[in-house]
């Protein structure tokens, strides 16, 4: 059974193609209409068909704004545009908006389907390719928001170091800078973009951006990290809207396998807009009071948007003389602890200063460690990890584990091994956690 969805903005543009598909009740599955690019978009996200059919009418293009979109947001959704009188101009810019298939109105229900058929047989096959060759294309894309209630929390830091780490496990990484205001993630990489979200969104003032457009206006640091930057100054922060944003993610999936997104700080509507796009929450705190109170907050807002359960929770700059104990966080915001990283002030600043993510300019160092397996937590796609009452060495098994079983170990450059314990103040520590 082929299922299809029909766009046409006339009906009956759309009454030709329902007809030729009510001859075969079991063959072709008629599953809506749309008569509108919303309504289209919607339908395909909720009905999910193999195949949509474009019905257009003498002197109709703005349909064809649905291929592109689709195209764009959808790649392994088949569209098919038929249409009467239609001249090499029509199907040039049907080609350009990603059609597989074009022509004049079928007359013969049996040549429909054999039509429809054909086009799913070369999608299945050319899936089957890609898939095999474990292309991005075909890959369940992950967008990982990092995100504290107060500014400086650390969260640009995580994940700058977080997205190197998976580049350096063999993925394709893309971090976007959100911090439309203040964001400095390329300082990080020691890089210095020419063009930033802003530019992207003011100079393609429209609702659809190709992976082409987005790219050019992309940083790439030596780790494999793309990077696309926040505004050059804050005044230009306001280029840049929420639907653009949805716009520009949505394509960014397609192409990447993980997307780290560095959130601005405090909760606002736009955090709520920005929540819409992101899979996992990683909220980093330390673990000071106004910190950890800041956090409940902000988790107690997140639960009522329906987002708690994509909450981990990262314990930044963790200390042995911390009054507050990772028993004591889980306790106070009652989510998952996945993460502790200890601190050490001197080479955090240095690596920043320099431009080096410190998971690679000091790689034996403790926080690079725990960066280290927050990549691996990452890659396991695990959603039952909790540290808070573990020792140190059920800690460092844990990871152990996740790195055994996820994916991308053979891929590891360096670090393959998740952080061992090692030996401070006559206390163990591991991630930042001590028993």
């Amino acid at each position: 059974m082929i299922r299809v969805l029909v766009a046409g903005k006339y009906q009956d543009a759309i009454s030709k193609v329902t007809t030729l598909a009510q001859s075969l009740p079991q063959e072709i599955q008629i599953l809506d209409t749309a008569m509108d690019e919303q309504a289209a978009m919607e339908l395909i996200d909720s009905k999910l068909p193999d195949v949509v059919v474009i019905a257009l009418d003498t002197g109709d293009t703005e349909m064809i704004q649905v291929a592109r979109k689709i195209y764009v947001y959808k790649p392994r959704i088949i569209t098919c545009v038929y249409g009467h009188n239609m001249d090499s101009n029509l199907y040039s810019q049907l080609l350009n908006s990603g059609v597989r298939s074009a022509g004049e109105y079928p007359t013969d229900p049996q040549a429909f389907l054999v039509s429809l058929k054909s086009l799913l047989e070369v999608e299945s096959t050319r899936a089957g390719y890609l898939s095999n060759t474990h292309s991005a294309l075909l890959t369940s894309s992950t967008v990982i928001g990092f995100y504290s209630p107060k500014a400086g929390a650390g969260t640009t830091t995580c994940a700058v170091n977080t997205a190197v780490g998976l580049a350096r496990r063999g993925k394709k990484v893309i971090l976007v800078d959100l911090d439309l205001e203040f964001g400095d993630a390329h300082t990080y990489l020691d890089l210095k973009p020419r063009k930033s979200i802003a530019d992207l969104c003011s100079e393609f003032n429209r609702d659809t951006f190709s992976i082409s457009d987005i790219e050019s206006y992309c940083g790439l640091h030596t780790s494999g990290v793309y990077i696309l930057s926040a505004p050059k100054s804050p005044e230009y922060a306001e280029r840049v809207t929420a639907e653009q944003v949805g716009y520009i993610l949505s394509t960014l999936k397609v192409y990447f396998e993980y997307i780290i997104v560095d959130m601005p700080a405090g909760l606002s509507e736009k955090h709520a807009n920005l929540l819409k796009y992101i899979n996992r929450i990683y909220l980093v705190t330390p673990l000071q009071l106004s910190s950890v109170m800041a956090a409940k907050q902000a988790i107690g807002v997140l639960g009522i948007l329906g987002r708690k359960e994509s909450i981990n929770v990262i314990a930044n700059r963790t200390a042995r003389m911390d009054l507050i104990s990772l028993r004591d966080l889980h306790k106070i915001l009652n989510c998952r602890v996945v993460a502790a990283i200890p601190s050490d002030y001197r080479a955090a600043i240095s690596a920043a200063s320099r431009g080096m993510p410190i998971i690679v300019s000091m790689p034996h160092n403790a926080i690079a460690k725990a960066f280290n397996n927050i990549a691996i937590y990452t890659l396991s796609k695990d959603t039952t990890l909790d540290i808070w009452d573990m020792s140190a060495s059920e800690i460092a098994k844990a990871y152990q584990k996740l790195e055994a079983k996820g994916p991308g170990k053979t891929e590891a450059v360096e670090e393959k091994k998740a952080a061992p314990l090692f030996r401070r103040h006559g206390r163990r520590q591991v991630n930042g956690g001590t028993a």
